[in-house]
């Protein structure tokens, strides 16, 4: 196993704390679309201010040159910002990935501003990563840790429905459930 992989299984393995069951929603909540994840957040992480403790972030090379504006939107946020909470594509490489990761923790409020933000950074979003995958205060914005079986595509109209301001937090979590298709897919692939 090469040292990437062990990596993200330490960090998993932190996050979701050793020994113990996933944190995400748990199953009788996830088959039923539902109810978001209800816990509590981390103890290094108090949620008074904002409901993200985790956010990570690629954009395109042209963006480094803005990295300490980027940090400071975040600190804004009062979101913890690490060395590896924003990195960037290599000047070559194309476009990352239009994707968006949200954890079932956060609050409708933050899951939307999470959207605006990849929206101004990344360009668009066209793709929705499995909400059960992640942890449920974690944000990741173009991510390419997941596989294309964990991904859903969105239309522009399906993106919208997440971004309507009066949707509450259970509605919010409900729908990206619902868009994800992750409550049939994951029943036969996870």
């Amino acid at each position: 196993m090469n040292k990437y992989w062990v990596w993200c299984l330490a960090v998993c393995w932190m996050v979701l704390g050793a020994g113990s069951a996933p944190v995400w929603a748990g199953d009788a909540e996830f088959k039923t679309g539902s109810k978001f994840y209800e816990g509590g957040a981390p103890k290094n992480c108090p949620i008074d201010k904002t409901t993200i403790c985790t956010m990570e972030i690629w954009l395109e090379f042209k963006h480094k040159k803005n990295k300490k504006q980027l940090w400071q939107v975040l600190k804004d946020k009062h979101i913890k910002v690490l060395g590896h909470t924003i990195q960037f594509w290599r000047p070559r490489g194309g476009h990352p990935p239009t994707n968006i990761a949200i954890g079932g923790g956060l609050s409708a409020e933050d899951a939307r501003w999470a959207i605006e933000f990849a929206l101004k950074y990344n360009d668009h979003i066209d793709g929705l990563i499995f909400q059960r995958l992640n942890p449920p205060h974690y944000v990741a914005v173009a991510t390419s840790a997941w596989d294309a079986q964990s991904e859903t595509k969105i239309t522009p109209e399906q993106l919208q429905q997440l971004r309507d301001p009066g949707l509450s937090t259970p509605e919010f979590h409900a729908l990206y459930v619902k868009l994800t298709q992750e409550m049939e897919k994951a029943e036969t692939f996870y």
